[in-house]
C-alpha cells in the first residue's frame, strides 16, 4: 500500500486511503476507519509514533534481597489485580447498562418526533447508526449523515434485468427507470420497484457499432438514444423505433443528451476541432448551435469527454471530464460561472463526466471519486456514500422529488436519498 504521507498545516501527520484517497490522520493503532468511504485502513507502520525503548538492567536474582522482595512485589502485585479486574468488571458492567438505556432514550424521542413529523427520516434506520445491532431490520445499514440508499436492484450479466456494462440511466414521466449498456446496444426498462419490463436492442451503424454515448427521456414518453454520432427516438410504451436523427460526421456527432422542460433535447457534440451543444425539437429539427462552448470559456480545456444538464429554466451546464470543470449557461447559450478544482478530496473534481440538476438548484457531479453535490454556484454541499461492495457508480441522475440515481460497475441500480444539507 502507497502510504503517500504528509504533513498538514497543522503539523499532523497525514496519509491516503487507498479506495477513496481522502486524507487520514496517523495515528497510534493498527488501523483507522476512514470518514468518507467507511473503510478500516491499516495505518501504515512506518508512520506510527514509535515509542523510547526501555532499558532493563540486569540484576541477580539470585541474591537474598532480591528473593526477598520478589516474595513481597508478587503479594502486593496478587492484591492489585484482583483490586483492577473488580474495577474493571463494574465498569463494563455499567457501560453496557448505560449504552442500552442511552439508545432506549434516544428511540424514544426519535419515535415521538416522527409522530409529530412523519417526513423524518425512519427511526430504526437512524436507531441503526448509533447502535447497528439494535434495529431488528434484514441487511440494515447504518445511515450516512448526507445521503442514504433507499432502493438497489439489479445483477451483472447479459440475460433480461441484468447489465453487461450499463453507465447510462433515464427516468421517463411514469416514474420508470431506464438503463443503457455501453457496447452491446442493450437498453432496457424497469418499474419504479426495479421490476424488469422490456428490452430495447439498438440496431448498429453503418460501421457495425452499438455504441451508446447518451440516454434521456422527456414527459411525452419519447425515449432518446445517441448511437454512432445518431440520436434514436423510441416510443417508452412499447419500445419501437419512432424516428432516427442522423449526425453527419464530422460537423455533427451527437453524444451525450439532456431534454429540458419543453422536452427539447440537446446533445453534446465533440470532436478534436470543435465541441457544441446542438438543441432540437421532439421531431429532431434544429433550434440552436453553440459552437465552441468550453474552449470559447476556457481554451486550456480539451472538451473531449462532456456531460450535460439542463433545468427548468433553461440553463445549460456542463461537465468537462479533461478540463476537470463544471460551466454554466444561459437559455441563450452565454456562458455564466465555471467552478472545479482538480484532486480527490471532497468538493474537488476527478475527471467529472456526468452531471443532473433537480428543481432545487443543486447539482449532481459524477466524477472518479463518486458523486457530489453542490449548489448552481459551485459550493460543495455534500458527497453520496460509495458502497463499494456494489460497485462503483457510473453516471447520475435525478427525478422530480429530487431522488437520485445511479448505476455501477456491478450491474446495480441504486435509488439515493439525501438526508441532511
Amino acid at each position: 500500500m502507497t502510504s503517500d504521507a504528509h504533513n498538514s498545516s497543522s503539523g499532523v501527520e497525514l496519509f491516503r486511503c487507498p479506495t477513496c484517497a481522502a486524507a487520514l490522520e496517523v495515528i497510534d493503532a493498527p488501523s483507522v476507519k476512514c470518514k468518507y468511504c467507511g473503510n478500516a485502513v491499516p495505518v501504515p507502520p512506518e508512520l506510527r509514533p514509535h515509542k523510547p525503548q526501555v532499558v532493563i538492567q540486569q540484576v541477580d536474582f539470585g541474591s537474598p534481597q532480591v528473593v526477598e522482595a520478589t516474595k513481597t512485589g508478587r503479594n502486593i502485585g496478587c492484591i492489585i489485580v484482583v483490586v483492577v479486574l473488580m474495577i474493571t468488571i463494574g465498569a463494563i458492567g455499567f457501560g453496557v447498562f448505560a449504552s442500552q438505556s442511552a439508545i432506549t432514550s434516544v428511540q424514544s424521542v426519535l419515535e415521538e418526533v416522527q409522530v409529530q413529523r412523519p417526513d423524518m427520516p425512519n427511526v430504526q434506520a437512524t436507531i441503526s447508526a448509533i447502535d447497528p445491532g439494535a434495529a431488528d431490520v434484514p441487511h440494515a445499514r447504518p445511515t450516512p449523515a448526507f445521503a442514504q440508499i433507499v432502493r438497489e436492484f439489479g445483477t451483472k450479466g447479459s440475460g433480461p434485468g441484468q447489465m453487461d456494462d450499463a453507465r447510462y440511466v433515464a427516468l421517463d414521466a411514469q416514474g420508470n427507470i431506464w438503463t443503457a449498456d455501453y457496447q452491446d446496444g442493450r437498453v432496457q426498462q424497469f418499474d419504479p420497484s426495479g421490476k424488469f419490463l422490456q428490452l430495447i436492442q439498438v440496431p448498429p451503424d453503418q460501421n457495425d457499432y452499438t455504441l451508446i454515448q447518451g440516454l434521456a427521456a422527456d414527459l411525452k414518453g419519447n425515449l432518446y438514444v445517441s448511437r454512432g454520432g445518431d440520436i434514436l427516438k423510441y416510443s417508452v410504451a412499447d419500445g419501437s423505433l419512432l424516428a432516427t436523427f442522423p449526425g453527419k460526421f464530422p460537423g455533427t456527432r451527437y453524444q451525450a443528451l439532456a431534454v429540458d422542460a419543453q422536452n427539447n433535447v440537446y446533445a453534446i457534440h465533440s470532436t478534436a476541432s470543435d465541441n457544441a451543444v446542438i438543441k432540437l425539437n421532439p421531431d429532431g429539427k434544429q433550434l440552436a448551435r453553440w459552437d465552441d462552448i468550453v474552449t470559447k470559456v476556457n481554451k486550456k480545456d480539451a472538451a473531449m469527454d462532456l456531460g450535460i444538464a439542463v433545468d427548468g429554466l433553461g440553463n445549460i451546464y456542463i461537465a468537462s471530464s479533461f478540463g476537470n470543470q463544471v460551466y454554466s449557461y444561459d437559455p441563450q447559450g452565454e456562458f455564466i460561472d465555471r467552478f472545479g478544482q482538480q484532486g480527490d478530496e471532497p468538493g474537488q473534481l476527478s475527471s467529472p463526466d456526468d452531471l443532473a440538476v433537480d428543481g432545487q438548484q443543486h447539482l449532481y457531479v459524477h466524477h472518479n471519486a463518486g458523486i457530489d453535490q453542490f449548489d448552481t454556484s459551485g459550493r460543495f454541499l455534500g458527497k453520496l456514500p460509495v458502497d463499494y461492495m456494489q460497485g462503483s457508480p457510473r453516471t447520475v441522475v435525478v427525478d422530480r422529488e429530487g431522488f437520485v440515481y445511479t448505476v455501477t460497475s456491478n450491474g446495480k441500480v441504486l435509488k439515493y436519498q439525501i438526508t441532511g444539507e
